[in-house]
């Protein structure tokens, strides 16, 4: 399986990188999501993140913050 860089873009992971699995057409997934209390706030959910606009050049993908969705 093929790995793609995405950056973060806002919420608690804001400016990271990470390797994720590339879908079957080579881009990331639609949709990344943290557990909430995986960055330390103790309550029960996910920061939901979409992915952004397909990257031209050397540049990574990027994933948007969307907030916290209950999960």
């Amino acid at each position: 399986m093929t790995d793609v860089t995405v950056e973060f873009v806002g919420g608690p992971l804001d400016g990271t990188t990470r390797s994720v699995h590339a879908t079957p057409e080579g881009g990331s997934p639609g949709r990344f999501a943290v557990d909430v209390g995986a960055v330390g706030n103790g309550v029960a959910g996910k920061h939901d993140y979409r992915v952004g606009a397909d990257p031209g050049g050397e540049n990574p993908w990027t994933y948007e913050y969307r907030g916290i969705r209950p999960g």
